[in-house]
Parts: structure tokens; C-alpha cells; sequence
């Protein structure tokens, strides 16, 4: 296996955890929050943890299909209550995985994977949808 693909799926292993662990955060705020402001950001956040559960699955059969295994590492999602708490702690993990998926692409195109590159791409544009509506509930964007 070259190095490029041991790095590729290194980091799918990374991108694959981090959609894990939006999924048990996700699951997690929905559940504590309250109020009219709580229960529209529950809305987005059962919305969106299908995504996440979409994009998890592909990441895990990719990785196998690549020659890897699937490395599963989850983290105990932070114990916030109040809805803009959630929001500012989604925002951080979309911007994060919006970054992870650009890097994750350029790589792909690299060991000549074209249709995970176009993947990586799309994942990356959902996930900016998630950040858009985030920064919406919160007011705007945090520039």
C-alpha cells in the first residue's frame, strides 16, 4: 500500500470518527434541550444526524474497500444545555469537518480516486448546509 493511500485512509478513519461522534452529540443535545428556541434546534439536529449516519456508513465501507479498517473511537459528547451552547458547539465541528473533507478530497484526487473525491466534495457541501443554518439560529454569521 503506497503512503498517499496509508494517509488517505488515516484520515478517513478521522473523518469517519468525527461523524460518529456529531451523531452522539447530536442525538445527546437533542434530547436536553428546552423551550421554543430548544425545540427548533432539536428540529435541525434530527434532521441533520441522518446525514451524519449516511455519511459514517459510506466512510466505513470506503475505508474497507481502500484496504483499511474501519477504526471506531467515539467521545463522550460535551454536557451542554442551552441551545446556543449546542449551536456554538456544532458550528466548531462543521467548520472542522468542512476543512477535513477539502483535505480528505485533495488526497483522493491525488491516488486517483475520482468518484471519492466527488464524494468528499458533496459531504463537504452538506456539511456547510449544517454550518449556514447553525450561523442562521445564532443570528448570522460569526465572521
Amino acid at each position: 500500500m503506497s503512503e498517499a493511500l496509508t494517509r488517505l485512509i488515516e484520515g478517513l478513519n478521522r473523518d469517519l470518527n468525527a461523524e460518529l461522534n456529531t451523531i452522539l452529540r447530536y442525538i445527546r443535545h437533542a434530547s436536553v434541550l428546552k423551550g421554543l428556541a430548544g425545540h427548533e434546534v432539536r428540529e435541525l439536529l434530527q434532521k441533520e444526524v441522518m446525514d451524519e449516519v449516511k455519511h459514517a456508513m459510506y466512510l466505513a465501507d470506503k475505508i474497507v474497500a481502500l484496504g483499511g479498517t474501519p477504526r471506531v473511537e467515539p467521545q463522550a459528547p460535551a454536557e451542554v444545555f442551552d441551545w446556543r451552547d449546542v449551536l456554538e458547539d456544532a458550528l466548531r465541528f462543521e467548520r472542522e469537518a468542512i476543512a477535513g473533507y477539502r483535505e480528505r478530497a485533495a488526497q483522493a484526487e491525488a491516488v486517483g480516486d475520482v468518484g471519492l473525491k466527488a464524494t468528499l466534495e458533496a459531504f463537504a457541501e452538506d456539511e456547510t448546509r449544517h454550518k449556514d443554518e447553525s450561523e442562521r439560529l445564532l443570528g448570522g454569521p460569526a465572521f
